[in-house]
């Protein structure tokens, strides 16, 4: 049987360190029917030439280059112009086990699903830091409603694009929203939408590089607040198509803000986003946790002792 036709779109961006690693990484799937599209996203260093010259080595590698416009942009640009049944994404620093997609698009035949997630490692430049999901056996399928609600908690189903398998049609009528960061988030509960059944597996299928200027280890900026209204706009699509899932997404909400807090606290601009962050976690919630309860009364008492608990704690659970 011949196997269809999977795209996987890979953004380029300030990535000569690290690009051939990745594209290595696709082209040795055991999974052979690929379309590898490399946007390079007006790159101003090397990355558009070594796209090129990694297009001559295979020819199921295509190049396209564009005026710099951000992630979403790029990923847009590749979805744009894809041929296949199926598309992935992969992030140009990050790199995926050879057996991915083979396993991926095994589960979504066998489970009848539209949407098909891998497990995902951290990895340092040294080491490995974390497993998503360190029991590697588990297995689960969810009709739509209940992969929704799973995706709040940001545990089994992630809010990554990257270690995911779609059925091309799904982005039919959907795109990254550019401009703003954390742009999976502000898609994937959309994406899972349109799924009729949504299948996982925990075995790892993608590595995470943790950069030591990446958004969740770099400065905090202002640009970061890009999440609350990104949790907000959640919130508003729940309260229409899952009503039931509200309380579980109002609370992921406050945990949103109080980590933003956390990280903002003492910054150049903790004093432009204290007022917006603290609105946020005074508002009425229901059905809190102990510990989500806690942390919020210690922000609103003294939000440099909840910073101080948060560090230290943070600290301690490395």
């Amino acid at each position: 049987m011949n196997e269809p036709l999977i795209s996987v779109i890979v953004p380029v961006y300030k990535v000569e360190l690290y690009l051939e690693r990745c594209v290595t990484s696709i082209r040795n799937q055991t999974y052979r029917n690929l379309e590898i599209l490399l946007v390079d996203d007006g790159s101003p260093d090397r990355c558009g030439e070594m796209c090129d010259e990694l297009a001559k080595e295979d020819p199921r590698i295509k190049v396209i280059h564009k005026v710099n416009g951000g992630l979403s942009d790029a990923r847009n640009a590749g979805l744009d112009v894809m041929q296949g049944e199926y598309v992935g994404f992969v992030d140009s620093d990050d790199w995926i086990d050879k057996n991915t997609y083979a396993l991926l698009y095994q589960r979504m035949c066998t489970e009848n699903a539209d949407i098909s997630c891998g497990g995902i490692a951290t990895h340092s430049s040294e080491k490995i830091l974390s497993c998503f999901n360190p029991n590697l056996q588990e297995t689960f399928t969810y009709d739509r409603k209940e992969a929704g609600r799973e995706l709040i908690h940001n545990r089994i189903i992630t809010n990554s694009v990257c270690d995911k398998l779609y059925k091309a049609k799904i982005f039919a009528q959907l795109r990254f929203k550019k401009g703003i960061v954390y742009e999976d988030f502000q898609i994937q509960y959309r994406l899972i939408a349109l799924a009729d059944r949504v299948t996982y597996t925990a075995q790892t299928c993608y590595y995470y590089f943790v950069a030591p200027n990446s958004i969740s280890r770099g400065t905090f900026t202002k640009k970061q607040m890009d999440f609350v209204t990104n949790s907000l706009e959640r919130i508003a699509f729940y309260k229409e198509y899952d009503p039931d899932a509200l309380p579980a997404c109002m609370a992921a909400h406050l945990d949103i803000c109080l980590n933003l807090a956390n990280r903002a606290y003492g910054t150049p601009v903790w004093k432009e986003v204290r007022g917006e962050l603290k609105a946020q976690i005074s508002r009425p919630y229901t059905g809190l946790s102990k510990k989500l309860r806690f942390k919020r009364t210690l922000f609103l008492c003294c939000p440099c002792f909840f910073v101080a608990f948060a560090r230290v704690y943070q600290r301690l659970h490395k």
